[in-house]
C-alpha cells in the first residue's frame, strides 16, 4: 500500500476535526493568520526574462507589507510567516505549519509567468484547493504544474510524496480529503481578494482572470480557509514594472489587505463575527456598488448567480416589486464603482448599473 495516502488521511482527519470543532464557519473570528511567501532559498520561483528579478524576493516583500497592514489595523490578530527571509521551506511544511499553529486563515503569495513574454498587462488570479479540477492542458493547468513542481527541490521528494506526481495535477486526488465547509470559506476569501486585486495597480488589461480551483500541494495540507494568490506576470513588461518596485509591492499588499478586510466585512454586516478592528469608529457614509440582479424573493443558495459570485450581497427594498437587489463591489467613490460596472457590462452583465447605499437603504447615486 502506498505510504502517503494513510498518513494524509490520518493527518487531514485530525486537522479537519480541529477545523470543524474550532470554527463553526458561519463567519470568521480571526485570531491567527499564516502568510506564506512562495518559494525561497535555492528555489527562486519565476524569473524575469533577464533573470535579474526573482519571484521569491517579490513574494517576501509583499508578504511582509501585507502582514504589517494587518497588524496595524487588527492588532489582536497574530500574523505568522512561513518564512521571513530568503530560506527554503518544503511545500508540505507550509500548510502543516498553519494547521499545527491552529491558524484561522492561510494566504500563499506568488508571481505568475506565461510561456511567452508580453508587453501588455496580464493581471492577477486567485486560487483555492480544488483537487482534481485542472484537467485541461491550458494556462490553468500550467499554473498548477509550475507551483507543484518545486517539490523537486526537496530532498528525497519521491519517497516523501509517494503517490503524487508533480507533473500531473490529477494525481492530487490523494489529497482531496478537505471538508466542504472549509472550501466554501476559501472560495469566499478568494473572491474577495481577487476583486480587490482587480481594483489595484495590477488589474490587467483583459477580462478578469478570476478565482480558480486547482490541485496545489501547498493548499492541500491546510485545515482552514486557504488561498494562493498569483499577483501578476513576471514576464509581462507592464506587470513587471509594478512587481519589481517597492512602491508597487506596497500597493499590491494594500489591495490584498482590502480583500482580506472585505472578507471580514462580509460577515460583519450579517452580525456573524465579533468586531475586531480597534480604534475605528463606524460612520454613516454612502457606499457605491454594482447591481447585477433583482428578484421578488431571496434567491436560494443554489442559484447560478450566488454560486458564480460567492461574495455577492443583497439589500431588501420592501416598497419595490423586485425587492431583493443583488450587487457586487464596495466603493466609497462613485467613479470607481462606475469603472467596475463598465467591466461587468463588457462581460456577462450588460445590464449592470451603479447603486448607492447609506444606512442600509438605497439612496440616489447623484443626490
Amino acid at each position: 500500500m502506498k505510504k502517503l495516502i494513510p498518513v494524509l488521511v490520518g493527518f487531514l482527519c485530525i486537522c479537519n476535526s480541529h477545523a470543524i470543532m474550532g470554527q463553526a464557519f458561519s463567519g470568521p473570528v480571526l485570531r491567527k493568520i499564516v502568510i506564506d511567501p512562495g518559494h525561497g532559498g535555492r528555489d527562486p520561483g519565476a524569473l524575469s526574462p533577464d533573470r535579474k528579478l526573482r519571484e521569491k524576493d517579490i513574494n517576501l516583500a509583499v508578504a511582509l507589507y501585507l502582514g504589517q497592514e494587518i497588524k496595524t489595523h487588527y492588532p489582536n490578530i497574530d500574523v505568522v510567516y512561513t518564512r521571513d527571509k530568503d530560506v527554503a521551506v518544503d511545500l508540505d511544511k507550509r500548510g502543516t505549519m498553519a494547521s499545527e499553529l491552529h491558524a484561522d486563515l492561510f494566504i500563499s503569495i506568488h508571481v505568475n509567468s506565461a510561456r511567452k513574454s508580453t508587453t501588455v498587462a496580464v493581471g492577477p488570479e486567485t486560487w483555492v484547493f480544488g483537487g482534481d479540477r485542472s484537467q485541461r492542458k491550458d494556462d490553468s493547468y500550467d499554473v498548477v504544474l509550475k507551483e507543484n513542481e518545486v517539490i523537486k527541490f526537496e530532498e528525497d521528494y519521491k519517497t516523501k510524496y509517494e503517490g503524487f506526481d508533480p507533473d500531473n495535477p490529477q494525481s492530487m486526488i490523494v489529497f482531496n480529503f478537505q471538508k466542504e465547509a472549509i472550501m466554501r470559506q476559501s472560495r469566499i476569501l478568494g473572491s474577495c481578494i481577487q476583486q480587490a486585486l482587480r481594483e489595484g495597480p495590477l488589474r490587467g488589461s483583459a477580462k478578469d482572470r478570476g478565482m480558480k480551483e486547482g490541485g496545489f500541494v501547498v493548499l492541500a495540507y491546510c485545515s482552514m480557509p486557504a488561498v494562493l494568490v498569483e499577483m501578476g506576470f513576471i514576464n509581462s513588461a507592464t506587470d513587471r514594472r509594478i512587481l519589481g518596485s517597492a512602491d508597487g509591492q506596497k500597493k499590491i499588499a494594500k489591495q490584498l489587505f482590502l480583500g482580506f478586510e472585505n472578507y471580514m466585512k462580509t460577515y460583519a454586516e450579517n452580525g456573524k463575527y465579533k468586531e475586531q478592528k480597534i480604534g475605528i469608529k463606524k460612520a454613516s457614509i454612502t457606499t457605491y456598488h454594482v447591481q447585477i440582479a433583482a428578484s421578488k424573493t431571496v434567491l436560494p443558495s443554489t442559484h447560478t448567480v450566488l454560486k458564480s459570485y460567492p461574495s455577492i450581497k443583497h439589500i431588501i427594498c420592501e416598497d419595490h416589486i423586485y425587492k431583493c437587489k443583488y450587487f457586487l463591489g464596495d466603493f466609497i467613490n462613485a467613479v470607481e464603482a462606475q469603472n467596475y460596472c463598465d467591466e461587468l457590462r463588457a462581460g456577462s452583465h450588460p445590464d449592470a448599473f451603479v447603486i448607492a447605499i447609506k444606512d442600509g437603504r438605497l439612496v440616489p447615486v447623484n443626490p
